[in-house]
């Protein structure tokens, strides 16, 4: 089974018809994946995508996937954003993270929509990347903030044009601003030229090509136009997507990301197993490989179908013009977490089963374990999703933000 074959053997049919440019975003993707595979190692040697594939993603339109049609972006939906992650992280899963947290643009959605015509500048794709952690000030002055603070994994930093962090708001005296009893947060859009980028990610684990490093601000003016805080404000874009509830929307960026390295891994480890003899056997011939592939398979594959399924009913749900109940929230988390375990878990079988050969510098296998493995570090795929899924089983209180 080709690796298109078995991405899509388990695809639920929707009835809703996509536009056929959101058909077109994983052939798009699909096509670079021989450049994007072949560059993988000097990525991952230089802790950066090459300038040259920051420009091929650009031009293929992997920068714009969730900008507003009427800044020039896709608007795709969240099902084309997860098979469009997918298939870029099959050829190399730091390419995909750099590509798909590099649309944080879509973002944009909630700045007014001519400041935000003007930051692109007639340049929809460029790369914009973020932070949303509130680990930098913004103090208010006369028509903005003077936000300085310091970021970390910013996935992108060393070629994004523009770069969205988060703020805790406060006042000229000192005093932090509050919204309720929280402390109130905003996300600053800044020019990458204004920021300065802290080497930080050259050794990472995994992912190393993705360039997460961190960044610092110090007393960068903002103007107010600027700023945005999707938790709080309602979008100024009128599109659908604008409406999914945000960690929904974050997720479907990302977790196409591990399904795509996981499904990589299965292939490489597929193939290794058809040349590769241990103990003086053919490994194909060994049963105890034979049930654990095959159980990974099968996981890797329930994980996909389940995550695509509620995600297309999520979807239904926000076209309708109906909130997404919490019950649909819920099973969108399971599916979104249940994905990532399964292709983390998946990966994790493959290295092991390839043994010493996956040890080596340039193995596949290998890259693809540590990249799965960080991916799942991130906050969207924290054990505390899984914890917010089950009180909303349990019928406990529960904020739905968090799901």
């Amino acid at each position: 089974m080709t690796a298109e074959e078995a991405m899509t053997a388990s695809e639920p049919q929707s009835d809703v018809v996509s536009e056929s440019v959101h058909v077109e975003l994983p052939a798009a993707a699909a096509a670079l994946a021989p450049h994007l595979s072949a560059r993988a190692p000097e990525a991952s040697a230089v802790g950066t995508l090459p300038a040259d594939v920051v420009e091929l993603l650009e031009a293929a339109g992997m920068f714009r996937l969730g900008l507003p049609l009427g800044l020039g972006g896709f608007e795709a939906d969240p099902a084309t954003l997860v098979r469009t992650a997918e298939t870029l992280a099959h050829a190399d899963g730091s390419a995909a993270w750099a590509a798909m947290t590099g649309n944080s643009s879509m973002f944009f959605a909630w700045l007014d929509q001519s400041v935000a015509a003007r930051l692109l500048d007639g340049r929809p794709g460029q790369p914009v990347s973020s932070s949303f952690a509130p680990t930098g000030q913004a103090v208010e002055e006369d028509g903005g903030y003077r936000v300085s603070g310091r970021w970390s994994f910013v996935s992108g930093a060393p070629h994004a044009t523009m770069i969205s962090v988060g703020v805790v708001v406060v006042g000229p005296d000192g005093v932090p601003r509050t919204l309720g009893e929280r402390p109130m947060m905003r996300w600053a859009v800044l020019p990458a030229t204004e920021l300065r980028v802290l080497p930080t990610w050259n050794d990472a684990a995994g992912l190393r090509g993705s360039g997460s490093h961190d960044v610092l601000a110090e007393g960068v003016f903002v103007p107010a136009e600027r700023t945005l805080m999707p938790f709080y404000e309602p979008p100024r874009a009128g599109g659908a997507l604008y409406r999914v509830p945000f960690f929904t929307a974050v997720r479907s960026l990302l977790v196409g990301i591990p399904l795509g390295v996981a499904r990589r891994a299965l292939d490489e480890l597929t193939e290794l197993c058809r040349h590769k003899t241990r103990e003086m056997a053919p490994l194909v011939q060994d049963q105890d490989v034979q049930v654990r592939l095959a159980e990974a398979e099968a996981a890797l594959r329930a994980g996909r179908s389940f995550l695509l399924d509620v995600t297309e009913r999520t979807w239904s749900a926000v076209q309708s013009g109906v909130e997404v109940p919490l019950p649909l929230r819920t099973e969108y988390a399971l599916a979104a977490q249940f994905a990532t375990r399964s292709a983390v878990q998946a990966v994790n079988l493959a290295f092991e089963t390839a043994g010493v050969s996956s040890a080596l510098a340039g193995d596949v296998i290998q890259r693809c374990w540590r990249d799965v493995n960080v991916a799942g570090q991130h906050i969207a795929f924290s054990r505390g999703r899984w914890r917010g899924a089950g009180q909303a089983l349990l019928g406990l209180e529960i904020d739905p933000f968090h799901l």
